[in-house]
């Protein structure tokens, strides 16, 4: 099981709901959700070894002015200097909020920058420690997403927080398998869904072995 570390930022965490609906859907095994905005200071030995247990680290928190919200940089400033040895080669990811539709970052859109762009700095400094960075996870507009969205950005932000990269379409239907399995004990019902699920992944592994087979040279 990936170990996942959170670390989360929010100035106004209380009334945030989406930072709060964030926090609801991390809470599952295999995560440890850290909270630097209920910190007076940071201890950096403490830091530290959070970060040698993870094997995942996702810096969650909402785009506050275009950057991370002033907790997060103090805890960026404090501690990722001395951070290299507890993350080399491991994996980061962002979980970003913003009132402002995804849609308009981008060229053309309302706010004309991409996430790419506003992520640059840290992004940096995933690459200067040599980490894969993951797929980036955006919660916008929360008060305008309907149930069936809400449920689904639940289903995406826990692969990030627990699924095995790469992120392929097979890693996705291993994990839904995984998901079902722990659930059929308790919610026998869900077993139908469970078979016809691994013999669907077991079809498609069929099916890409015999493309495979006529793509190789006679």
């Amino acid at each position: 099981m990936t170990n996942t570390l959170v670390i989360a930022s929010h100035p106004n965490y209380q009334q945030s709901l989406s930072q709060r609906f964030f926090t609801e859907s991390a809470k599952i095994p295999g995560v440890t959700l850290h909270f630097l905005d209920t910190l007076d200071h940071f201890v950096t030995e403490d830091e530290l070894t959070r970060l040698s247990d993870c094997d995942r680290l996702i810096l969650q928190f909402p785009l506050y002015w275009y950057s991370v919200p002033a907790k997060l940089k103090a805890w960026i400033d404090q501690i990722w200097a001395e951070a290299e040895p507890f993350l080399s080669g491991k994996e980061i990811g962002f979980a970003i909020s913003t009132g402002v539709a995804a849609k308009e970052f981008q060229l053309g859109g309302q706010e004309q920058i991409s996430f790419n762009e506003l992520l640059r700095p840290q992004l940096r400094m995933a690459q200067k420690y040599q980490m894969t960075v993951l797929p980036l996870i955006i919660l916008d507009q929360f008060m305008y997403k309907t149930e069936n969205q809400k449920r689904k950005f639940v289903v995406d932000y826990q692969q990030l927080l627990t699924m095995p990269s790469p992120f392929s379409f097979d890693q996705k239907q291993r994990w839904f398998a995984d998901q079902l399995r722990t659930r059929v004990e308790t919610k026998p019902q869900l077993a139908p869904l469970l078979t016809r699920l691994e013999e669907n992944r077991e079809l498609i592994e069929d099916l890409t072995d015999a493309l495979n087979s006529l793509e190789e040279p006679f």
